[in-house]
């Protein structure tokens, strides 16, 4: 997923009782308005995750065809994800852990069209201000996931032996410090 879980869960609690306290929209049940989101978001993610076991397929079964030309892999999955998401009309994502601006946009009109189907949600501004609301929002989150996760690579930097950063190592530790970051809900 291009998201954990986790993040995802942090994101649209943060997100709903974000809006709720600005006075954009109110819940009678914000935790039930929050679960909504997050089944919402993971989802959409998750469309994206079939859409890249699809092209990975795709370019395994043309594998014979792509012997001996000069072409490289990482390249020809972008396009076959590519023509495959525009057949669907789907709005990819930037790769692991980050969404495009497109994509904040895709997940704002979904989430904007939820809202308004929501019983449980009214809201108490124009549709334009709570489609920008809901964009604001996803945006602080993403920027602030960034920052969480450049909080846990410094971490990995500052123990006493050098760890390259492209290697193995530093990556599990990377992990093992935004999990941690992620779980504490900084």
């Amino acid at each position: 997923m291009r998201l954990p879980p986790t993040l995802i869960e942090l994101l649209s609690r943060n997100l709903v009782m974000g809006l709720v306290e600005r006075g954009v929209l109110a819940s009678d049940r914000p935790e039930r308005t929050i679960e909504k989101t997050a089944h919402l978001v993971t989802s959409d993610l998750m469309v994206e995750d079939e859409i890249t076991e699809e092209a990975r397929q795709i370019l395994l079964d043309h594998q014979g065809e792509l012997k001996g030309q000069d072409v490289e892999y990482h390249s020809l999955m972008g396009r076959a994800k590519g023509q495959l998401a525009a057949r669907r009309g789907y709005v990819l994502s930037s790769g692991p852990g980050r969404l495009s601006r497109e994509k904040m946009q895709d997940l704002t009109t979904k989430l904007f069209d939820m809202f308004l189907r929501d019983p449980d949600v009214e809201y108490f501004v124009k549709d334009q201000d709570l489609r920008n609301a809901v964009l604001r929002a996803l945006e602080h989150e993403m920027a602030h996931d960034a920052a969480r996760e450049e909080k846990a690579k410094e971490k990995v930097r500052r123990i006493r032996r050098n760890i390259p950063e492209e290697s193995g190592e530093f990556h599990a530790l990377f992990q093992q410090f935004y999990r941690e970051l992620l779980d504490k809900g900084q």
